[in-house]
């Protein structure tokens, strides 16, 4: 019995969601995204199950080719290392649809299910935003008081 590096299981793997990354993009048919995302969710869960996350970032640019930033999700590693769409608000989209549903805990076979309830890829991703912003709004220190001159701390003027 041969045993696999956890570099082979993530290239074999990248290897089969690219293959479903070409056929959607070849496809007419307008809900082809949904299969090659739910291939991306699998691969997420295969690589989360095999403790392979942290690998995957740390060969992500020197095996796979895909530039990698400090703190992106696994997610948005595995879609730009397969993904053929130019389009790269495109994929933060997806990116942040999958991570929706990884919140979720969204089964893969359920995942067109789960788009076609909260408003497709779009509208979960939306709902992703609104529910778990990435950042924090920026918003003014309530300890602060804003007081005009001669308004504010109940003192009378002496004029």
């Amino acid at each position: 019995m041969k045993f696999k590096t956890s570099e082979q299981k993530i290239v074999e793997r990248i290897a089969k969601v690219r293959n479903a990354a070409r056929r959607a993009s070849k496809s007419k048919r307008r809900f082809a995204d949904y299969r090659y995302l739910r291939s991306v969710l699998r691969a997420y869960d295969y690589f989360s199950d095999e403790n392979l996350l942290p690998r995957l970032s740390e060969i992500s640019p020197s095996v796979l080719m895909t530039p990698v930033r400090a703190g992106w999700h696994p997610l948005r590693i595995i879609i730009d290392a397969t993904c053929v769409q130019p389009d790269v608000r495109m994929r933060s989209r997806w990116t942040r649809a999958l991570e929706f549903a990884v919140a979720s805990k969204i089964d893969p076979d359920e995942l067109p299910k789960f788009f076609q309830a909260n408003g497709g890829i779009a509208g979960t991703a939306d709902m992703a935003s609104k529910t778990r912003p990435k950042r924090a709004s920026p918003r003014r220190p309530l300890d602060r008081a804003f007081i005009l001159p001669g308004h504010g701390l109940g003192l009378r003027s002496n004029q």
